[in-house]
């Protein structure tokens, strides 16, 4: 009977072993399959990298392009404004050769001028003020007078005219700034 018992001892461990070995085999083949998954969606994964760079480069040429399109779609509309003023200039000198009136050349080049402010105001560009009180954020000092007329710092007179496009300075108006008397006598 022993033996006998042993032997149920030993077929029983078998199908145990069996057992765990059949498991072992479904849960690497389980394994095997989600590797196979995984695999699949990572190779998946990699191809919908690779089409969203592609497809962000194409994004950055067309921006780019459309960038460059714009400049030149601006270039073209500023120069045909000035084709026009280019145009009364010279309709302008032309008048001038057989002119006899001197005002009416005067008025035709105040017209142009005038044609020329507004051509710069609507694209954004507007004159520096240059009235009051020296800014140097706007203004440029190139000479300084003595002047009890004036306040000191105040602006006597423009020598050239600045300009700022929103808001920018795009050329510092160049001015004469009074000083008071003493101050004068220091700096020379």
């Amino acid at each position: 009977m022993s033996e006998e018992k042993k032997e149920q001892e030993v077929q029983v461990k078998e199908e145990e072993k069996e057992e765990k070995i059949k498991k072992l085999e479904e849960e690497i083949e389980n394994l095997r399959k989600k590797l196979e998954k995984t695999e699949e969606a990572a190779k998946k994964l990699s191809m919908l990298y690779q089409n969203l760079q592609k497809e962000f480069e194409d994004y950055k040429i067309r921006v780019r392009k459309e960038k460059e399109e714009a400049k030149e779609e601006g270039i073209v509309k500023i120069a045909k404004g000035f084709m026009e003023i280019v145009d009364n200039f010279e309709k302008a000198l032309e008048s001038a050769k057989t002119a006899t009136d001197i005002n009416a050349l005067i008025k035709g080049v105040q017209m142009i001028h005038y044609q020329l402010v507004k051509f710069l105001k609507d694209h954004g560009i507007e004159k520096i003020e240059t009235t009051g009180e020296f800014n140097p954020l706007e203004h440029e000092a190139v000479e300084t007078v003595v002047s009890k007329e004036y306040k000191p710092n105040e602006i006597v007179k423009v020598i050239q005219t600045g300009y700022r496009y929103r808001g920018r300075v795009l050329r510092p108006a160049k001015v004469v700034v009074a000083i008071p008397p003493e101050e004068r006598e220091e700096i020379t």
